[in-house]
């Protein structure tokens, strides 16, 4: 993740924690008193957001000692210690909510990922997110999702041609929009064509396009479309697809299956920091 990216999404998170100062703890806490603290998991699960979190109590404090025991992408037990923090109390609870905000946030992410990739692993299917994100928030979840071992699909607008169906008007003049693409694509940039049936394939099946996503099609009908790409186009399968009903999905042999729950609709993972008395 580019460091002046992250500076101001850790900026502005600071910014709306503490508008003007911690009033709890200036009023109740001498400022020179100094503890030791842990944050700990509080479930099991995979880590994401440490390197974060350590950059937010440093933004506060840069003399907080802080050591890293767990890295991300590492496999958490409940109540392990994960970071210990050692330096000014005021300093360590003014930072406190927005590093287990940060925490909690991706490593749920990394975590369901992680749970999706493991139970597909035998199918040789990638597991990968899209765009539907929290504005401003996206390179955090992307970087979430391939901490859980999963792919990130295009990260903009601008990194990938993907023809959707809101791009034309009548499916009568579907191949000529994917043509028009291709001629255009002048800077070579990955095309991706989503198909909502098998008419749509049939029609664009012997272009030059890199990836077919079947959209919102149940598997005996993806098992059907694969017959007819070449094996130089790669498949992908989105649409409706959930923790129940993904190994219908990768049992067809789709080389990709894309989810916006990976980011939309996350459970936060729980964290806890504790000062040692």
């Amino acid at each position: 993740m580019k460091s002046f990216i992250l500076n101001k999404i850790i900026s502005e998170a600071i910014k709306e924690d503490i508008p003007n100062g911690d009033i709890t703890s200036l009023s109740l806490i001498d400022q020179k008193t100094n503890v030791l603290a842990n944050i700990k998991a509080k479930e099991h699960g995979v880590l994401c957001g440490s390197l974060l979190a350590k950059q937010i109590f440093k933004k506060i404090d840069k003399n907080l000692a802080i050591q890293i025991k767990k890295r991300d992408g590492s496999l958490v037990k409940k109540n392990q210690t994960i970071i210990t923090i050692k330096g000014k109390k005021i300093s360590i609870l003014q930072a406190e909510r927005t590093a287990l905000n940060f925490l909690g946030f991706m490593s749920g992410i990394a975590s369901k990922t992680n749970y999706l990739v493991s139970k597909t692993k035998k199918y040789k299917t990638k597991i990968c997110c899209t765009r539907k994100t929290l504005p401003n928030l996206r390179v955090l979840q992307k970087y979430a999702v391939r901490i859980g071992g999963g792919t990130n699909n295009r990260m903009n607008l601008s990194d990938e041609i993907f023809i959707k169906d809101n791009h034309f008007i009548k499916e009568v003049n579907f191949r000529s929009i994917v043509e028009k693409s291709i001629k255009n694509n002048k800077k070579r940039k990955i095309i991706t064509v989503e198909v909502d049936n098998l008419n749509q394939l049939k029609q664009i099946k012997d272009l030059k396009i890199n990836r077919v996503l079947f959209d919102n099609m149940k598997p005996a009908l993806i098992t059907k479309g694969l017959t007819l790409l070449p094996k130089t186009v790669e498949t992908e399968a989105s649409g409706n697809i959930n923790e129940t009903n993904i190994i219908s999905y990768a049992k067809t042999k789709v080389k990709r299956i894309s989810m916006g729950s990976l980011t939309h609709s996350i459970r936060n993972f729980d964290f806890s920091l504790e000062i040692k008395k």
